[in-house]
């Protein structure tokens, strides 16, 4: 027995010496707060404390699967990454079988602005949301495919291929209409595509192209709910009580802690925000721990997304530079576009703010895209492409 929690220990700290401890620590911190968080809307603005029993599990479970796969060499991605893709790719199909559930919001849904997002799998038990793993999956194949094409992505045929390749999980995002989501993705393609080197003029074209066609699917075809509520933003005052009530109210809650916040079991805590434990968390913060925490969690979403930069351009090659690029990309677009939510200056889509917001499958795959970036680290020694 002695020996055996010797050598616990001696593991133990070789792990943490050779992982990177800021992501690590600072991600279960962040976790932790997020407790708090929800557990002070109970039983207030969460009818139960399921939400925050599976937000204590999931973290759980996540810290568990980030250790196991910063154990991975990321290189051995070759080895899984078919039959890998294969799997993520039927599971985000199961939302068009009887399995798949919409997710909507009542008292948005009841304003006209609420969507009909088919990005659901009903296991009975609990509901899931498969785009999240989409998301990581697609950061480590997309990666890939650059990384082996690297000498010849200018070249028509093999932008031609990365194109299709970006496509796959984006159109089936698309046909979902989980629009928010969509857009994610396209971030995370521009961020990899110009990381690996791409010619700016093919980027400009692409982009210019892209352009084009975002401009004719607003016009003609974006559904009436995102209409509504980017006319939000432009008209927050006279829309609420309708259309505005979740970033009108959003608004007014983080505006009522003041420079220290409130506390976290203060009895003058406001709680009629929608989704005041996911997509308006930033709210709650503010709230919660005024603008001193709002301030702390903008440097600590910064400095987070600058360490994940600095393990790009520390890894080994080109395939951890690309990988490190992407995870940033997700980690940077969903935090800025959450928090713009609360602050009205972004239309409320739907995307979660890393570890802090509610939700078991967000969280499952935040941790997995942490672990990830501790491969990276854990098995990087030169400087690449930067």
């Amino acid at each position: 027995m002695k020996r055996f929690f010797k050598e616990l220990y001696y593991s133990t700290s070789y792990y943490f010496k050779t992982t990177d401890k800021f992501l690590f620590l600072t991600s279960i911190g962040a976790s932790l707060i997020s407790f708090i968080l929800i557990f002070s809307l109970y039983p207030n603005a969460v009818s139960s404390l399921r939400p925050f029993q599976i937000q204590v599990i999931s973290t759980l479970i996540g810290i568990f699967l980030a250790i196991f796969i910063s154990n991975i060499d990321y290189h051995k991605i070759e080895k899984f990454i078919k039959p890998f893709s294969i799997s993520v790719i039927v599971l985000n199909l199961l939302p068009f079988t009887p399995l798949g559930k919409t997710r909507a919001d009542e008292m948005l849904t009841n304003a006209g602005a609420g969507s009909a997002n088919l990005n659901w799998i009903n296991l009975g038990f609990t509901k899931i949301q498969p785009s999240e793993f989409l998301k990581v999956a697609f950061i480590l194949t997309f990666s890939y495919h650059c990384s082996k094409v690297l000498r010849e992505i200018n070249k028509p045929k093999t932008l031609i291929k990365l194109v299709l390749h970006a496509l796959v999980p984006i159109g089936i995002i698309f046909i979902q209409k989980d629009y928010g989501t969509m857009t994610v993705f396209l971030f995370i393609t521009f961020c990899i595509v110009i990381t690996a080197n791409t010619n700016w003029k093919v980027i400009l074209a692409i982009a210019a192209m892209g352009g084009v066609c975002l401009l004719l699917f607003i016009t003609g075809h974006l559904p009436s709910y995102l209409l509504k509520r980017i006319y939000v933003l432009f008209n927050l005052e006279q829309e609420r009580l309708g259309l505005g009530l979740q970033q009108y109210t959003g608004m007014l809650t983080l505006a009522t802690g003041g420079i220290f916040g409130k506390g976290f079991n203060s009895n003058d805590l406001l709680y009629f925000t929608p989704e005041l434990h996911n997509d308006m968390v930033f709210s709650h913060i503010g709230q919660t721990f005024g603008f001193i925490g709002c301030v702390t969690i903008l440097i600590w979403v910064v400095i987070y997304c600058v360490r994940i930069l600095q393990l790009g351009k520390n890894s080994k090659d080109n395939l951890g530079c690309l990988i490190c690029v992407g995870v940033f990309a997700m980690f940077f677009f969903q935090s800025a576009i959450n928090i713009g939510m609360a602050l009205c200056v972004s239309p409320v889509i739907g995307i979660s703010l890393p570890f802090l917001s509610a939700g078991g499958t967000f969280v499952f795959s935040t941790y997995i895209a942490l672990g990830v970036l501790l491969s990276v680290h854990r098995h990087s020694y030169k400087l690449t492409l930067f």
